[in-house]
């Protein structure tokens, strides 16, 4: 018996034949509102732009700006940045407070840096400032917290929240790994959404009392002692047959 050729090598992965991540297609903006859609210019990308009265969202150029920070009560100015990039950052800033970090290495890190830059944003609020989300472009990590503020915030679905950050800074670019780990996301949020929502359903249950006071018809015809509502058969209308003389 021969035995098989075993000598040949494995053939080298064809990248381009290896399954690709679902895409999540954003359609056109529908909001109308003027207070939502700002003009937009291609020198616009260079500036900070209000999501809400207490968020702004922009470029790291942004962030050094004192004369912006101070105009519009900045408190928070929130890093979106890589942790070797935030060593570096904390050097510059660390007599001043109000400058801080959320060091992620990859999209899975930014993920789970979601729920602790809401709790941020909303002290920060709360306190009376306001908050400046920043990254290299003001277009990809901090639009991505953005958007998850605005998911989580408003109880809206991914698109909704892409379109509504777009309308505000028209350069916002996700690409399709980062949607995905933003769908992710919003299937969290719903579900934590579900869990404090109290159910409209009405509470089938019923106790004792509820069916002993649901009528002065039962009430009339059941006693607490549980005697059935029945009266006694009298044994002389009941012939030699045995059946029942119905008055």
């Amino acid at each position: 018996m021969v035995a098989p050729d075993v000598s040949h090598s494995t053939p080298a992965f064809d990248r381009s034949r290896a399954p690709s991540l679902p895409r999540t297609l954003v359609p056109p903006c529908f909001f109308t509102d003027p207070s939502v859609i700002q003009e937009w210019r291609y020198e616009s990308r260079r500036l900070a732009q209000q999501i809400y009265p207490h968020l702004w969202l922009g470029p790291r150029n942004v962030a050094k700006d004192e004369k912006f920070l101070q105009d519009n009560n900045v408190k928070l100015v929130l890093a979106i940045t890589t942790p070797q990039a935030w060593e570096i950052m904390k050097s510059r800033y660390a007599d001043k407070s109000e400058y801080q970090g959320l060091p992620v290495s990859n999209y899975i890190e930014l993920v789970k840096s979601f729920p602790l830059a809401k709790q941020l944003i909303d002290q920060t609020r709360d306190n009376g400032g306001s908050t400046l989300l920043y990254c290299e472009t003001g277009n990809e990590k901090s639009a991505a917290v953005a958007v998850a503020y605005v998911m989580e915030s408003n109880g809206w679905d991914l698109i909704r929240s892409i379109q509504f950050v777009q309308a505000r800074r028209f350069c916002v670019a996700l690409d399709d790994n980062m949607k995905f780990q933003l769908r992710s996301y919003e299937t969290l949020c719903q579900a934590h959404q579900a869990v404090l929502t109290p159910s409209k359903r009405p509470d089938l249950r019923r106790t004792l009392d509820d069916l002993y006071g649901d009528s002065d018809e039962i009430d009339d015809e059941v006693d607490r002692e549980g005697r059935a509502p029945f009266n006694d058969v009298d044994p002389n209308s009941i012939e030699e047959k045995g059946d029942v003389i119905m008055e």
